[in-house]
């Protein structure tokens, strides 16, 4: 039975030392927290409004909101590439401009250098690596990740030449509710699943409340256990099999028709959260729902945003949050997992 979306501690994956270098980064409680810095950031200088791309998780919004910011949309095309001529128009007058590298793919070329140029001009970028881990080559004023979609523990890391320092300061007492939560939901979920431990309302009720806390409260400054765990996992070796489990899963759907890839060819060095795809001719509800009742847990990349008073007057946008669906490809999922997900995909895309 599938629980929520959330990792399992594997001392396969943890080293005896750091194995990535965080100098230069500061390491924050997670994606929602570098929203809050950088959100407080431009607030501090007079920027009441940012330029958010027409995709995106209304738990950014959720999160920039309370710092005082308002916001205008560029389009987004269905290949989650940005439309450059709406952004240079939308861009006019703005101050700041947000961009995402979805699933962890780089913008196409021509996008990076939209975008450099209007950092040329004195806009300030912000860059969501929130799906892209260790993104290898940042170039926003403000870079940030989020990791606890890619291992089981929470934090993030914000780059930026700005002196956020008093920001910070201002969140230094706040307790953070949410941790021993989802320590014991981790804990129990991998006892759950290979000891047959615990119980499925049990976990449920844990991860809920620890999906209430990160979205109640505003804590900002990150763990140092959390931060020490996530520095000695090996990312080469996960970013290696999530490129493996990637190839390896876009060659095993290829003849499904109901599926279309939305990044057909996997870039260079680049760590995917996952391998998103358009269902095309049957509805996407219901086979998130059927591979479900299988035991096959997927997520639907932002279904929340169609239902989003704040995003859904754009019909290009509420198109692709109603049709697209996220395969999984992440360290955890082997060949036979993924065929068997492949099998129920076949027989319920043909049936």
């Amino acid at each position: 039975m599938y629980v929520g979306g959330e990792f399992y501690a594997d001392e396969r994956w943890r080293l005896d030392e750091p194995a990535i270098d965080t100098s230069g980064s500061l390491f924050l409680n997670g994606g929602k927290a570098c929203l809050t810095v950088i959100g407080d950031y431009l607030v501090s200088q007079g920027i009441r409004e940012i330029l958010l791309p027409s995709y995106l998780c209304p738990s950014i919004l959720n999160a920039l909101v309370p710092c005082g910011l308002s916001f205008a949309f560029y389009q987004v095309k269905p290949d989650l590439s940005i439309d450059l001529q709406d952004l240079a128009r939308q861009a006019q007058g703005q101050r700041a401009v947000y961009f995402i590298n979805y699933f962890g793919f780089n913008q196409p070329l021509e996008v990076q250098a939209a975008l450099r140029s209007l950092q040329e001009k004195g806009k300030l970028v912000v860059e969501d690596n929130a799906q892209a881990a260790f993104h290898p080559q940042p170039f926003g004023d403000f870079a940030f990740n989020s990791l606890r979609k890619f291992c089981a523990h929470d934090g993030g890391y914000l780059t930026t030449k700005m002196d956020v320092s008093a920001i910070l300061s201002k969140y230094s007492d706040l307790p953070n509710r949410r941790l021993p939560v989802i320590r014991e939901y981790r804990e129990k979920l991998a006892d759950y699943l290979y000891q047959a431990l615990d119980t499925y309302d049990e976990l449920k009720a844990l991860y809920a409340r620890a999906e209430e806390l990160y979205d109640s409260d505003r804590v900002v400054l990150g763990d140092p256990l959390e931060q020490a765990e996530i520095e000695r996992l090996n990312w080469a070796g996960i970013r290696q099999a999530r490129r493996e489990n990637y190839t390896y899963l876009l060659e095993a759907i290829a003849g499904i028709k109901a599926l279309r890839p939305i990044f057909p060819q996997l870039q260079a060095d680049i760590m995917p959260l996952g391998l998103p795809v358009y269902v095309e001719g049957i509805e996407r509800d219901w086979l998130q729902d059927e591979l479900g009742e299988a035991g096959i847990g997927l997520t639907a990349h932002w279904a929340e945003l169609a239902q989003d008073t704040r995003l859904n007057d754009n019909a290009t946008a509420v198109e692709m949050a109603n049709t697209m669906l996220t395969l999984v490809i992440d360290q955890r999922t082997g060949h036979k997992q993924m065929d068997t997900m492949v099998e129920n995909l076949t027989a319920f895309c043909s049936g």
